[in-house]
């Protein structure tokens, strides 16, 4: 009897290599990515710097929060041009890992939205993390920073490590 000529069962096969053949490579199927919406954001993200807001009730910011943001990104040396300005409210479903995927972004700021709404661990405010390959900082919301000289104070200094300024 030739090799050629010799036939294993499907099933006896299975069971033969039910471990990987290669130490450390994991086998099995690839689990299907999960589809990911078009997503919208305001500007063009030139610098690859997205800005994470949560508001139901405007597509973005009212006007007197957006002027208090384009101040923040003057400040910074940015325009709407190098961001994007994200409202998660359009897209609950969507960690930060799905953000990523979706949109280039090296830097990350968070205005007023808890960390686990995003699927992340719990994370204080005005600390830099890297998650993934993005810097991340969260910071309160922009109605609250815009009536607080001291939080105002906090967000430049993070901003200042963030964006290396």
């Amino acid at each position: 009897m030739a090799l050629e000529d010799l036939q294993l069962d499907p099933y006896f096969l299975a069971k033969l290599f039910a471990q990987p053949i290669i130490p450390g490579k994991t086998g099995g199927t690839a689990s299907p990515q999960k589809s990911l919406p078009k997503v919208k954001f305001l500007g063009e993200n030139q610098k690859n710097v997205a800005l994470f807001i949560q508001n139901e009730n405007e597509p973005y910011l009212n006007d007197e929060l957006f002027n208090l943001l384009t101040n923040i990104l003057n400040a910074c040396k940015l325009g709407m041009q190098d961001v994007a300005l994200i409202n998660i409210s359009s897209y609950p479903d969507l960690s930060f890992a799905d953000w990523q995927q979706a949109i280039k972004i090296n830097q990350a700021v968070v205005f007023g939205i808890a960390p686990q709404q995003l699927a992340i661990d719990e994370l204080p405010n005005y600390q830099l993390f890297t998650i993934g390959s993005s810097a991340v900082l969260f910071s309160d919301g922009l109605q609250i920073i815009g009536t607080d000289k001291a939080l105002k104070a906090r967000l430049w200094a993070a901003l200042k490590q963030l964006l290396t300024i």
